[in-house]
């Protein structure tokens, strides 16, 4: 017979005699992920979600704890089941993404808010966040759509705030930018014509006759 470890002899205890306090060992769990116990959030997810296993808000809760304590790897595992279990909230696949994101996997991320916003093209904060990691790849042109497709499908007050908040000193850079100019355009546009290139060729040749 296998020795159950303390933390599976935790969840048996709460399954079998602690059952009607559940609902405030998760309140618990969510209360010190608000107050910044991030580790003691995590654990208390972690033995919750020992007995209640298809709780998708638990998890939700456990992922931002470890999104907070950098582990991007476990709060992308995390996020994902929950979305898993709750298809219907769109925080899951955005935590998914940000995870991404801040594992420097911004291709992935960038994937995951594209189809999204394929699935529910009002989702303002959706194009805020893909907008913010375009800006960070320096893709500004397309940072810059995705703040105006976010603005055009109708945010709040703090949204709207937040996206000029967030465009404005993109917009502040553009004027500072310095653009490659087109080579190629000068090349042509200084070339000399053709009669410059044969009294040239007419000169070498002259004074090789010398």
């Amino acid at each position: 017979m296998q020795c159950e470890s303390g933390r599976g002899k935790w969840a048996r205890v709460l399954s079998e005699v602690l059952d009607p306090s559940l609902r405030e060992i998760v309140e618990a769990a969510f209360q010190k992920l608000s107050e910044g116990y991030f580790e003691d959030a995590r654990d208390a997810f972690t033995d919750y979600l020992l007995v209640e296993s298809q709780d998708a808000k638990a998890y939700a809760g456990r992922a931002m704890a470890y999104f907070q304590l950098k582990d991007w790897p476990s709060a992308l595992a995390d996020f994902k089941k929950a979305g898993e279990l709750d298809p219907g909230d769109l925080e899951n696949p955005v935590g998914c993404a940000m995870s991404l994101a801040m594992d420097n996997k911004i291709y992935e991320a960038i994937g995951i808010f594209e189809k999204l916003l394929a699935d529910h093209p009002d989702f303002v904060r959706g194009y805020i966040q893909l907008g913010q990691l375009y800006y960070r790849l320096g893709a500004i042109t397309k940072g810059h759509a995705q703040m105006d497709l976010a603005l055009a499908a109708r945010p709040s007050l703090a949204e709207r705030r937040q996206i000029e908040q967030i465009k404005k000193p993109q917009m502040e850079l553009d004027k500072k930018r310095f653009y490659r100019p087109d080579f190629e355009a000068l090349r042509k546009a200084n070339a000399p014509s053709g009669s410059w290139i044969n009294k040239i060729k007419d000169f070498l040749k002259s004074l090789g006759k010398k």
